[in-house]
């Protein structure tokens, strides 16, 4: 448990209002279960007795039993009826078993099932599982999930059930093994890595700093060359874009600082860069091995946050939450309500199971109310390995410490479903990890360190938080939560906010920690290490005291959004704390917002549901925010130099260009000085004008940007051979229009950054010439994609979101479908990059305004002292069957951010059910 020495705020005392703690009101009717009529009744041979289940108006199955192991064996049955080939899926994705089942119709399965088993989460699952002694409450619940399933899976063996939509035609019945408790803490352990992963932003930084060195060289004859040697902490800043933290400062430091995982400081180090040719293959074959499963998404990311009873309405605790991950149909979550204490038992939890899993991963039960974002911590690290041929027969060795240490291997089986069968056998370095395929030569290779190889059990921790009843019951189960990197935000009725974040986090060596962004010099886990020793994680974890957290703060509420969550990066340097934790933080304009919004409340009033679900739909620009006044500017010198010949010489070519089009590129220009920076859609119904007006300077300020960063970047980029992420191309961008002497490529005489200047011409271009260049090319895109009429020009004809097919060659499971006679193109959305209501685009493409990742649902929570009241709406549907009419409903909430109540009360199940289903053994 965590020990505080933090500024605290009892909690309130809380209004004296009497709340109902369901949503539905005062609606007569049936109050209880034995009210409804049974509609079937199914026998499940493990139960010890009856379970009841009510489907409400939502598709919730609300699953009421005397004994935990039986709520939990039918919410297994429950789930696998719902969702079994989504499960099946993910389960042979993760565990590298596509081929067996496709190979013939996706010959890049191979490569998909080698990246799986590169990784291992198959074998990482079954450790787990063994590790589980018989008699282990979680041994015994995995037990009684699977059991659930295999019922199922009977069925479909038998015939008296089948996959939807067709898909028993690429997953035979035959193929259809019995579930095991391994299958799903593989499916579990995946996405712990995928939430945690940075091996390939370190691989591309590594191969950024590289090639920066060769081709643009400090000692360079050529001026334009030399001028960009820094180019490195220009385009990989790690300085945050907006800097607004959870908390200022490390808890508990200078307070307490006896301890280990507090570092020395830092030597310096060499800089140390290794073959580019290593790098290339490396990431070659992380390419070719992605996997279809990504539930981080594209552009992952999640907001959560909660305010104190004191500071809200009602006096009651708040709690929002929108984890930001791959917008699939199935979505990656199911609601449940898992419930034995009408019964006498100790459980009353409802919420987002992870498909595959037992229990209840993002919830509330009637007492706490908890929700996740990813903390973005440094648990992974790159090592490039010497090799030393092995002789007489002996295994090659890596060197570690001034010896050799001999390679181990393990080879495994893929089998094909044309009956073919593939070995592929990995090297592993026995202190780090194993070698990515593909980066090994003769005297050199590249292998992984992950905290996710070793055995924890993050179900334990889930367990105990669906039962905690305050905030010490909950510290005590996140103690169980050892890999993943998670902010935990909580409200509970006794009226206290929470927040923490989880991890081991590796303590490494001082001399791992050296780096100097503004020398550019030294080591860091953001790159590649040497693997001689010198390097390493030093035989314990970051003492989870200094992990950040906090509770009952003087302003009243805590907020994260994947940012640095205390500061470390503040001074652009995230290696020279006390403590390290992590580099690749999201940029900052979510949390930013976010935290705007709470200010802007709270100086005026408190705080409501309604206002929590308001900020969750927060459509503003926070690049338009930021960049349309610098466009503007550089596109009023454009008309003065059009107007004045000889006025602003730097443009003469540029308008010369534009020619005839100047009129119609200064139109654009008078639409973004008039926004307002709010980003409708403005295609459904009968939109006012004020509301054309914002979508259209919308689509005008995103088709601007794009291409604004490839004139702009795109020449470095290509010379180096690798793209900055979306969040360090904002930044990049960022200053170089607005504080351009930040940048390294700064040029005193010019006063502005050389990455204007593109290196392909002989002239040197200037900022105004980027950005008139920019807007005569969005003028361009925009009249030949959407109409000559500018009030045509709607963002949601450009900006939609789609929840394609989680399973290839399905795509009749796709919300919306292509055929669909409204949205064949997907939904039209509002919002654009790095927005609180995340649907984001990138920055890099031209033509393609469509996302793919966002909020998995738009959790509210008021934790009032009768229960729980709450709002949510999930992006998709329960059932992943596109005849059932559970299959997109959640999706038509979700489009429009609409939260409608859920029902948590027995009487409020009751009275808003569908049908009562009986499960006895």
């Amino acid at each position: 448990m965590k020990r505080f020495a933090v500024h605290t705020l009892a909690p309130s005392l809380l209004a004296s209002l009497l709340f109902a703690s369901g949503c539905s009101g005062s609606k007569s009717g049936p109050s209880r279960i034995e009210d409804l009529p049974v509609a079937g009744e199914i026998k499940l041979s493990n139960l010890s007795a009856p379970v009841e289940v009510v489907t409400d108006a939502r598709g919730m199955r609300h699953v009421y039993g005397a004994e935990e192991l039986d709520v939990i064996q039918v919410q297994g049955y429950l789930m696998a009826r719902d969702r079994m080939a989504q499960m099946e899926f993910l389960r042979r994705a993760v565990e590298g078993r596509l081929s067996e089942v496709a190979y013939s119709a996706y010959p890049g399965l191979l490569d998909m099932d080698i990246g799986a088993r590169f990784t291992g989460f198959g074998r990482l699952g079954a450790a787990i599982y063994e590790s589980l002694p018989a008699g282990d409450d979680i041994k015994a619940m995995l037990d009684a999930f699977s059991a659930g399933v295999n019922a199922y899976l009977a069925e479909l063996r038998a015939g008296t059930a089948t996959l939807p939509g067709g898909v028993g035609s690429l997953i035979h019945k035959d193929h259809l093994t019995d579930w095991s408790g391994a299958d799903t803490l593989a499916i579990s352990r995946y996405m712990s890595y995928d939430l945690s992963r940075s091996l390939e932003i370190e691989l591309d930084m590594t191969e950024a700093r590289s090639a920066i060195a060769q081709v643009f060289p400090a000692a360079s004859a050529d001026p334009a060359q030399a001028a960009r040697a820094g180019l490195f902490s220009d385009f990989w800043s790690f300085a945050p874009g907006e800097a607004v933290f959870t908390r200022e400062g490390i808890p508990n430091w200078p307070t307490d600082n006896g301890t280990v995982a507090l570092r020395a400081p830092a030597r310096p180090e060499p800089a140390f860069l290794p073959d580019r040719a290593l790098l290339e293959r490396a990431r070659a074959f992380l390419t070719r091995s992605r996997s279809l499963v990504e539930l981080r998404g594209a552009h992952g990311g999640s907001n959560n946050w909660v305010v104190h009873g004191s500071k809200t309405q009602s006096g009651f605790p708040l709690l929002a939450n929108d984890p930001h991950l791959g917008l699939d149909s199935p979505p990656n979550f199911w609601y449940v309500h898992l419930n034995t204490k009408r019964a006498g038992g100790d459980m009353d939890v409802q919420g987002l199971s992870l498909a595959g899993a037992p229990g209840i991963l993002l919830g509330y039960n009637d007492s706490i109310a908890w929700g996740l974002t990813t903390a973005v911590f440094d648990v992974q690290d790159v090592y490039q390995e010497t090799i030393v041929p092995g002789a007489g027969g002996n295994p090659d060795a890596v060197e570690f410490k001034g010896t050799t240490v001999p390679l181990e291997t393990r080879t495994e089986t893929i089998a094909l479903n044309n009956g073919e069968v593939r070995e592929v056998t990995f090297e592993i370095v026995p202190h780090h990890g194993t070698i990515i395929p593909g980066s090994r030569t003769t005297d050199a290779a590249l292998s992984v360190r992950w905290t996710g190889n070793d055995v924890t059990n993050e179900l334990r921790a889930v367990s105990r938080l669906m039962k905690a009843r305050d905030v010490s019951e909950v510290e005590n189960a996140l103690d169980f939560f050892e890999v993943g990197a998670q902010s935990f935000v909580v409200v509970s009725r006794a009226g206290d906010i929470f927040w923490s974040t989880q991890s081991r986090v590796p303590l490494r060596d001082p001399r791992a920690l050296s780096y100097d962004p503004a020398a550019q010099s030294g080591l860091a886990p953001a790159f590649v290490l040497p693997g001689s020793g010198e390097y390493e994680w030093i035989g314990t974890f970051v003492d989870e005291k200094y992990l950040p957290h906090d509770q009952n703060p003087t302003k009243g509420y805590l907020a994260t959004a994947n940012q640095d969550l205390v500061g470390l990066s503040a001074d652009g340097n995230p290696f020279n704390d006390p403590v390290y934790l992590g580099f690749d933080w999201d940029v900052g304009h979510r949390m930013a917002r976010i935290h705007a919004r709470l200010e802007e409340l709270l100086s005026s009033r408190k705080v409501t549901p309604e206002d929590m679900r308001a900020i969750q739909a927060d459509d503003r620009s926070v690049l338009g925010a930021k960049f349309s006044a610098a466009i503007v500017t550089e596109l009023d010198r454009a008309e003065a130099e059009a107007a004045h010949p000889g006025t602003h010489p730097d443009l003469a070519a540029a308008v010369a260009a534009v020619g005839t089009d100047m009129p119609a590129v200064l139109g654009l220009r008078d639409r973004l000085k008039n926004w307002k920076f709010s980003t409708p859609p403005a295609v459904e119904g009968t939109p006012a004008q004020a509301e054309i007006d914002e979508s259209v300077a919308t689509s005008i300020f995103n088709a601007i940007v794009p291409r604004l960063v490839r004139l702009s970047f795109g020449d470095e980029v290509e010379a180096i051979g690798v793209r900055p992420a979306d969040d360090y191309l904002a930044k990049a961008l960022q200053w170089a229009l607005l504080e351009p002497q930040r940048l390294t490529t700064y040029d005193a005489q010019l006063q502005d950054t050389v990455l204007w200047d593109d290196l392909a011409t002989p002239e040197r271009e200037s900022r105004g010439d980027r950005v008139l260049r920019a807007a005569h090319l969005a003028y361009g895109f925009l009249s030949s994609t959407l109409g000559a009429d500018p009030a045509g020009w709607r963002w949601g004809k450009l900006h939609r979101v789609t929840f394609e097919t989680l399973i290839p060659f399905f795509d009749a499971f796709s919300i919306p479908q292509a055929t669909d006679p409204d949205f064949p193109g997907g939904f039209p959305r509002h919002g654009d990059n790095f927005g609180v209501d995340a649907s984001h685009t990138g920055l890099w493409d031209e033509t393609d305004f469509t996302y793919g990742s966002g909020p998995q649902q738009r959790l509210v929570v008021e934790m009032t002292d009768q229960g729980p009241r709450i709002w949510n709406a999930i992006a998709g549907g329960e059932v992943h069957d596109y005849t059932n009419p559970h299959h997109a409903d959640e999706a038509q909430y979700w489009r429009k951010n609409e939260a409608p109540p859920l029902y948590f009360t027995e009487k409020d199940v009751v009275q808003n059910a569908e049908t009562r289903e009986r499960f006895v053994p």
